[in-house]
This record gives structure tokens, sequence and C-alpha cells, in this order.
């Protein structure tokens, strides 16, 4: 079988069965089901509910083809039962085809969807529109902000629209709950809130499905004498802050707050005045936490500080002399990754973030070229490694080739890191080593061969060629002789 005519006969075979009562184990596996005939008997029971019968036609197809056809089938007769119970109203598939591809794509979701009908309401439409709302000022609120925008980027996602589009649209959907848990935390304490700064891939605008948000607290300097007693109680608003984003409840978690990043990391006090925090980077401010505050953004908060602190920390950042170690810093900084995972037992070969090839490999060349160009050209300061990648091409100071082959490699990455996010929610990076993981992790990024087996083999063939092409850009370009590489 090939092509869209075979999948076309595939699915119409399939139908044609289930219309009949019957569901063929025999085309779920060539499809790609691990378990034929358990997801069989998924398939008739879906088939034989009264709102799910007519539209057989709709359903059917999208789930054959899916990542977890018989986990699919048995969520949507599921979700038929509560939808009536709850809502007193059928599924309608038609209109909100969706449903269908978050069941056969996202264990966590399908279970959220299960639990609250009333939430298919958010995926209406032949594509959802973006997550836009702002929560109010509650953590009950935030946390189900949070779970309808995830709602709408996984169906957008899979019903095919341009991938680019899902990480801005999770890094904004972010922005508004934190800046909403800014206000919740300064409610619950009674004091005023400090500014609130996004790192890493939040401050890129590029955040993962699943991620940690990387976050920096500065409040403006007051005098000597009230220094202390700001510093204790904006300490306590941020633990206020993170403790009611990362309450586990029926309805999960808001977000994983990361503040690590923060000036002397784990031991440093939780918020700096932004004097504080310039007089640290100038006294002891590392390579790597150059590297770091490139991707600074100003999220939530008093604003002025913000722009004080970004004004006075950029010359710390961006130098204007030509830096000739800073390719020597980050080739240090990536092989002592690499060596680190490696001694802990991590398997760096199957890892799409920080194994060679990886995520990690883009990230830092493009970061190099911005610290040694970016303090003469200011065009250059950006959090996103796309946006960055385009203004190299458009500066000439990457060939086209180059430009070409990293832009497709990141993105093809990074929309594999969100396929394996998407099903429980967890942090993880790590490609599929086994035969059905893969076949299931190729239906999440849309690869749509009939046969399980062929997608799989186009999957790990694109991974091979992209691996081998970033780690061949990065050799060249950041793990080259000398300390100019990047020049």
């Amino acid at each position: 079988m090939q092509g869209e005519g075979a999948r076309d006969a595939l699915s119409r075979s399939f139908v044609e069965g289930l219309e009949h009562g019957t569901a063929d184990p025999k085309l779920l596996g060539i499809a790609g089901e691990p378990e034929p005939v358990g997801a069989a008997l998924a398939f008739v029971r879906a088939a034989q509910h009264p709102d799910l019968a007519p539209q057989i036609a709709h359903w059917a197809p999208a789930l054959l083809m899916s990542a977890r056809p018989g986990f699919g089938a048995a969520r949507l007769h599921e979700l038929a039962g509560a939808s009536q119970e709850a809502c007193g109203t059928p599924l309608d598939l038609v209109s909100a085809p969706g449903i269908v591809s978050v069941l056969g794509a996202s264990n966590f979701l399908a279970r959220l969807l299960v639990r609250n009908p009333a939430l298919v309401r958010e995926l209406q439409g032949p594509t959802p529109e973006p997550p836009s709302d702002t929560p109010s000022r509650s953590w009950s609120a935030i946390r189900l902000c949070k779970y309808r925008g995830l709602l709408r980027v996984a169906a957008r996602d899979l019903l095919g629209r341009p991938f680019g589009e899902s990480p801005r649209e999770l890094s904004d959907l972010a922005d508004r709950c934190l800046g909403a848990a800014l206000a919740c935390a300064a409610d619950e304490t009674g004091i005023g809130p400090p500014t609130l700064l996004a790192l890493g891939k939040l401050g890129g605008r590029e955040l993962n499905f699943s991620s940690d948000v990387d976050l920096l607290f500065l409040y403006e300097t007051p005098s000597e004498a009230e220094d202390a007693v700001r510093n204790a109680d904006v300490a306590r608003l941020v633990r206020a802050f993170k403790a009611g984003l990362e309450e586990p409840t029926e309805e999960s978690f808001a977000y994983r707050v990361d503040l690590d990043l923060r000036p002397e990391g784990p031991q440093g006090a939780l918020a700096n005045s932004v004097n504080a925090a310039l007089d640290y980077y100038e006294s002891f401010g590392m390579e790597w936490e150059r590297q770091m505050l490139i991707r600074l953004r100003f999220v939530a908060g008093p604003e002025r500080a913000a722009r004080t602190f970004e004004r006075e920390i950029a010359p710390f950042v961006f130098r204007r002399f030509i830096d000739r170690g800073v390719a020597r810093a980050v080739r240090a900084m990536k092989a002592r990754i690499e060596d680190e995972r490696r001694r802990a037992g991590r398997d760096l070969e199957a890892d799409l973030k920080e194994g060679p090839g990886g995520i990690r490999d883009v990230e830092f060349l493009v970061q190099a070229f911005q610290l040694f160009h970016g303090g003469r050209l200011e065009v250059l300061r950006r959090g996103s490694v796309l946006e960055a990648l385009a203004v190299l091409g458009r500066l000439g100071l990457l060939p086209d080739t180059a430009i070409t082959d990293l832009s497709h490699a990141y993105t093809w990455l990074r929309r594999a890191e969100h396929a394996l996010q998407m099903v429980e929610e967890r942090q993880t990076q790590g490609f599929p080593r086994e035969r059905f993981g893969q076949i299931a992790l190729a239906r999440r990024m849309g690869y749509a061969e009939p046969e399980g087996e062929r997608a799989r083999d186009r999957l790990v063939e694109d991974w091979t060629t992209v691996r081998s092409r970033v780690r061949a850009q990065f050799e060249a370009l950041v793990l080259g002789e000398g300390d100019d590489a990047a020049a």
C-alpha cells in the first residue's frame, strides 16, 4: 500500500466493517495498533453507541491513523456517555474533529475530556482558535485556563496548522497565566508584586508542551534601610506564587516553576533588587549566564524595573568588542553537559534535546553567534532561535544552506519533543527505542502512511538525517578549532 489512495482504501474497508458490526484486527495491526484484538473490541463498542453510530465515517478513519487507535476508541465511547450525562447533548464530531484527534494522541487530555466533557466546546471548528483567555485571579481559574489552552493547542497541532505557531501560543498562554498568578500571590500575601521576567524557552516565546517555566524575580532598588524588609516580603510572595502554580489537584497542576537560574542559583535569594542583580553579574557573572540572559523577557509586574535591568545588563551579555572566547566557552559548556549526562546513564543517542545533533546543538550554535556579534548588531538580540537564525541569514553571517538545514531541523526536533510531551504532559525528550513507540510518535507528528511500519521507517530516516545535519553544522561552526569558530 502506498499514498493517499491506499490510506483511503484501508479506512474505507475498516469503516465498512464497523458499519456491519465488526472491526478487523488485521487492519488495525497494519495501521500500527500494538494490541489489535483489544482495539477491535473497543471500536465495535464505540460504533454501537447511539450517538456515535451515525458518525462512524467521521471518527473511525481518524482514530485508525492515530497514535493509539484502541485507546482513543475506548475514550470516545466514555466521552459520548459522559457528554450525554453532563450536558444532555450528543457529541458532534463533524463540527469538532479536534475531539477525535486529541483522544487518539494525548492520554492526559483524553482523561481530562472524559472527566469534564463540557470542555469539548474548546475544540469547535475545523481548526480550533488559538487560546486567548486571561484567567481571573484564582488558582483554580489559572489551572483551568491552562488546560483549556492545551486542548486547543494540541488539537491545532494534530489537525495540521503550521507547527511554528505552537510554541508562541503556549508561551502567550503561560504569560497570561503567570500574570494572573502574580496578582493572585500578591492578593494572598498582601505584598506589592515584584517584576517577573522569563528565561529559557519561555523567554524566547518557544515554550514546550510540557516544560518548567524558568523565571527571575526583581524589584526596584529600595533604600538601604528598607532592602532587607522588601527582600523578605518578596520572597514570601514568590513562595506563595510557586506553591499555587505547582499544587497538584484533580485539575492537575498549573506550571512547574524553576527559579534556579537566579543570581547564585538555588543558594541565592528568591528575588533581588535590580542593583543587587546587576552587582552580582558584574562581579561574579559567568559565561553560561551571559548565554542564559539572551532570552531574558519581561512578563508581568512593574515594568520599569524590567526595562532598567534589561538596559543595564546588556553590556554584560553583548560585549562591544570581539569576544574570541565565546566559541570556546559554548563548546566547553556543551561538552560538559554531554559528559555529565552520559556519566548519569542517560541514553544521549536517543535524546532529542541534549544528544549530539539535538535541540541544544542548534540553540548553542545560534547563541554563540549572538554573543559574538550581538554587541555590534542589536538586531541579533532575540530570544527566539528561529528568529535569530533568520537574522543570521539576512546578515550573511551563515550561508543559506546552513540556515535552511538548521531551521528545518530545529522545527522537526521541537515537533517531535511536543509530540512526546503531549502524551502525559511529562518533561521527556527521549526518542522511543521500541517499535510501537516510534509508530505512535510518527502518527502524532503527522506521518500518514497507511502502514504503521512505513510511517515508522520514514520517521527514523528523518530523525537520522536531522541529527547528522545539525551535528555537522555544530561541529563546523562551534566545535571547530580555535576560539573564533563562530566568527
